[in-house]
């Protein structure tokens, strides 16, 4: 056991914290085991600090205490608990439990509650507890009679003080001693003395009173009607759990996150299960609760349901203030509407003259979109006008408006206007040089500079908050459109607001000296001469390839292709024809036409070569190499230079002539030697020896035949076209 000494607290540690910090960082501070109070500087204004304390004996530490406390100069006594209950499933004989929802702390932390019961129908109000901790929202009131019907308020307190009482709740009863609720009893009673116990009386029935509901309406459901209603609809509680005749309903309903400021009770009686709330606040969430009662009491309230009003027209925006105000522009601006009522969607502002200038009166009307951009720059105002100046704000309609009248040019105080305003132009920017005019009714804050393109009529904000002691400005021609001359003042301010502009400097145009690469233009140019230049390259390799093809076909590196057909005639001759068709690189026979082969001609038969043919191209003169088989073949490939063809040409003569007469070999005294006398024919061949440079094909008659001069065709023959070969 403990001595007296030990137990003895021999100091103490505050230790504190901003509520948003780390739980395990505190500022302690030690203090001697007299002291009861501390006083804490340094802290931060309008914010929540948890505080522990802690005392030590010579044991050591003990467990902390630990209050949150809010610094703020505007704390106040706390609202009282709300909406006190007692459902009647936790009520006994002699203790029942209490519930409640705490009130508004009044920016000082409830530090704990105080219960006071009422025995009815003659007690007084008595304090049952006064350490209910500050974190409890319900309490099990004990040492209660059986069978009494009792009052229940509570109040709350803080660093202030203490709050006011609650509403009192409503009558709740006790139980009989181990009697159930909602039964009827048989009583009977019988007397005894020292003898012995009496007869039993006759039996009385005797119904234990009703208890309230022990279960929450039902399915309940909230429908936005319009901006300002909502529908309410229920079922009533499982018949079981009614503990009696429901008598009717009590709704519950506020704003979402006000619910001190705004709740309100609407009661019901049965067999109503549905309720309109009228006159809310539109496009505003609200909760609502419900709970059944009958004679007994009131039974506990639902869950909250959410329920939104829809959107209707926002009021008026809240303010309209102008700035800049010179004699031709100002700036309009306005807060938000405080009463939305949806989701804002723009604004139109309306202004116009107050009375006719000139007898017209010119009414403007701008719609802004969006709730980010509320304000608007005015400008083509006529100096010394005044101005009526309308705003309203927009969700699914307009609102009311806000309005407000403006005249037209300087306010009284503000400065006068800037004098020598000039311009100079360099290479790369302009610069602007002013000196300072008359101050005002206070000193000049700065400088505003305004440009005017040559192209447009109207003055524009080019620079804002210019230093008061500047009086040039350079700007870079990067800023200005290029080509486009600008005219340029200055207005100096000061906290009366705009004085008069300066007179309009020289127009100075915006060009700059580039170099020639750097123009738009020069891009455009390489990019067409390089599209020329690619599209000579191309036809100039068409040209190259076309003049190759050519020059080598005129000098007869490619010998013609001879293709053979037979022609059969009347007499049963048959005659073979030279048939140039292609230039390529190998000469072949084509495949005979035909499956039958000409007739056979006699030994003897005349024989001739187509050189009449071939000088019908080139004038040159055939060997008599020829030699005859019995089947055509393929003739060898002969290879000639473009040198050899010009130099050892054969030139025409009167012997090439007669040379080339088919009735100088076809004499049999002149038959070439190893001459075969089959019929057929096939290939000749030539020998750079013997000089040829064309292929011969040799026809041989059948004996009998007629003989025929060469440009003469035979009788009842066609004459062969050159290059075609017929059958007849």
């Amino acid at each position: 056991m403990l001595s007296r000494q030990e137990r003895c607290a021999t100091g103490y540690q505050i230790s504190y914290r901003l509520d948003i910090n780390d739980p395990n960082k505190f500022t302690m501070v030690e203090v001697g085991s007299n002291a009861r109070q501390f006083t804490v500087t340094g802290l931060i204004p309008e914010s929540a600090y948890v505080f522990q304390i802690t005392a030590r004996t010579q044991q050591g530490w003990g467990p902390p205490e630990e209050a949150i406390v809010i610094t703020t100069e505007k704390r106040e006594r706390p609202q009282p608990p709300r909406r006190l209950n007692v459902p009647q499933k936790g009520v006994e004989s002699n203790k029942l439990r209490l519930h409640w929802a705490a009130g508004g702390d009044g920016s000082s932390p409830v530090r704990y509650f105080t219960l006071q019961t009422l025995e009815l129908p003659d007690g007084e109000w008595k304090t049952h507890t006064s350490s209910i901790g500050h974190n409890n929202t319900s309490w099990e009131v004990d040492r209660l009679k059986p069978y009494t019907s009792f009052k229940f308020r509570m109040m709350a307190t803080n660093d202030v003080g203490d709050s006011a009482f609650s509403k009192e709740t409503e009558p709740v009863t006790t139980l009989q001693d181990e009697l159930n609720k909602y039964r009827r009893y048989a009583i009977v009673m019988t007397a005894f003395n020292v003898v012995g116990e009496s007869p039993l009386s006759a039996p009385v029935e005797v119904f234990v009173g009703e208890a309230a509901p022990s279960v929450a309406p039902q399915n309940i459901q909230v429908k936005s009607v319009s901006s300002s209603q909502l529908d309410v609809e229920w079922q009533p509680p499982p018949v079981e759990t009614q503990n009696g005749n429901i008598q009717g309903y009590k709704i519950h309903y506020w704003e979402k996150n006000r619910q001190n400021e705004t709740e309100k009770e609407l009661v019901l009686f049965v067999p109503d299960t549905s309720v309109h709330l009228k006159n809310l606040t539109s496009y505003t969430t609200y909760l609502v609760q419900l709970s059944a009662f009958n004679t007994a009491g009131d039974g506990p309230l639902s869950a909250a349901r959410e329920g939104r009003t829809l959107q209707a027209a926002p009021g008026a925006p809240s303010h309209v203030v102008f700035s800049e105000v010179t004699g031709s522009s100002l700036n309009v601006s306005w807060g938000a509407p405080l009463q939305p009522n949806g989701v804002v969607e723009g604004y139109r502002v309306v202004y116009e003259p107050t009375a006719p200038v000139h007898g017209v009166s010119k009414t403007v009307t701008v719609d802004i979109k969006g709730n980010w951009q509320r304000w608007l720059k005015v400008r083509d105002l006529m100096r010394g006008v005044i101005y009526r100046f309308k705003v309203q704000a927009r969700t699914i309609s307009y609102g009311p408006e806000l309005e407000a009248n403006i005249t037209a040019g300087p306010v009284e105080g503000s400065p006068g206007s800037p004098l020598q305003t000039s311009v100079t132009k360099s290479a790369s920017a302009l610069t602007l040089h002013w000196s300072e005019g008359a101050e005002g009714a206070g000193p000049v804050t700065g400088y505003v500079i305004e440009a005017r393109p040559s192209d447009e009529g109207l003055w524009d904000t080019f620079v804002k908050h210019l230093p008061p002691g500047s009086f040039s400005y350079t700007i870079s021609l990067d800023r200005l459109r290029s080509g486009v001359a600008y005219e340029f003042r200055v207005i100096a301010v000061n906290r009366f607001g705009y004085g008069d502009p300066s007179p309009p400097s020289t127009a100075m145009s915006a060009l700059s000296d580039t170099p020639f690469y750097e123009e738009w233009w020069f891009l455009i140019v390489m990019a067409l001469i390089s599209l020329i230049f690619i599209l000579m390259v191309v036809f100039g390799l068409l040209l190259l390839g076309q003049n190759k093809k050519y020059r080598s076909c005129g000098t007869g590196k490619h010998i013609t292709t001879v293709e053979e057909s037979v022609t059969l005639d009347n007499g049963g001759f048959t005659a073979l024809e030279l048939n140039s068709r292609h230039l390529n690189v190998k000469s072949s026979f084509l495949k005979k036409n035909g499956t039958r082969s000409p007739p056979r001609p006699s030994p003897g038969g005349l024989h001739y070569s187509d050189e009449d043919i071939c000088n019908n191209y080139n004038g040159a003169v055939l060997t008599e190499s020829t030699t005859l088989t019995e089947k055509p073949t393929e003739l060898s490939e002969s290879e000639v230079s473009d040198s050899d063809y010009e130099d050892e040409q054969p030139k025409h003569s009167f012997v090439n002539h007669y040379m080339s007469d088919p009735t100088y070999y076809n004499s049999w005294k002149r038959q070439p030697k190893n001459v075969k006398t089959g019929g057929g024919y096939e290939e000749c061949a030539m020998t750079d020896a013997e000089g040829g440079y064309y292929q011969t094909v040799v026809t041989q008659h059948s004996v009998g035949g007629v003989y025929t001069p060469t440009g003469q065709p035979a009788p009842g023959t066609r004459t062969p076209v050159t290059g075609f070969s017929s059958f007849v």
